[in-house]
């Protein structure tokens, strides 16, 4: 992952990574063939290359908002197994519940409506309503981009271990908000 992309999931996502609900989705399988804090890593990783791109060609997006909401969209997923009875109800149910968790995670204070709708609005087009922003759209492309990578072996968010995370530190690569091209 390039640096800059890791300066920016460190800077946004600092608290996220290091919360107990992030930890314990390393236990919570997902797509049967990952966890869900791997899968979202994955997802957030792809939603970063994208911002790049998109910063080349000058549009903006708002990459806290999207950041927060690609590291939480599938939290709700937690305990799946006793919440909901199937996987249709898992489908429809999980984005309102990640909702709670995000509220939990970041406060009302730093809770936007990108946040809520880019979230509420990920599962499109299982579900009937597309988001209404960007950073959903992004969102709602990198997690199926990153669903078909990991079924194919070639997660997105290999090489970003636990471990690795815990190592996400400014004071690890002199970290300066300065070098921080994207807009917020």
């Amino acid at each position: 992952m390039p640096l800059q992309m890791r300066r920016l999931l460190y800077k946004y996502g600092e608290d996220i990574l290091g919360s107990d609900q992030f930890r314990q989705a390393f236990g919570q399988t997902h797509h049967k063939c990952m966890t869900v804090a791997d899968h979202s890593l994955g997802v957030c990783v792809v939603c970063l290359y994208i911002c790049l791109v998109l910063e080349k060609i000058h549009i903006s997006v708002h990459v806290r908002d999207l950041t927060v909401a690609a590291l939480c969209h599938d939290l709700g997923i937690m305990g799946r197994y006793e919440k909901y009875r199937n996987n249709i109800e898992c489908c429809g149910r999980h984005p309102v519940d990640s909702l709670d968790c995000i509220r939990d995670l970041i406060g009302e204070e730093e809770y936007s409506d990108i946040i809520e709708n880019s979230v509420r609005r990920h599962m499109w087009p299982l579900t009937p309503v597309p988001p209404r922003y960007r950073e959903g759209l992004i969102l709602t492309t990198a997690d199926k981009v990153s669903a078909v990578m990991e079924r194919l072996g070639r997660s997105p968010a290999r090489g970003l271990d636990r471990e690795s995370i815990l190592r996400l530190s400014p004071a690890a690569e002199s970290f300066s908000s300065e070098d921080l091209d994207l807009p917020v």
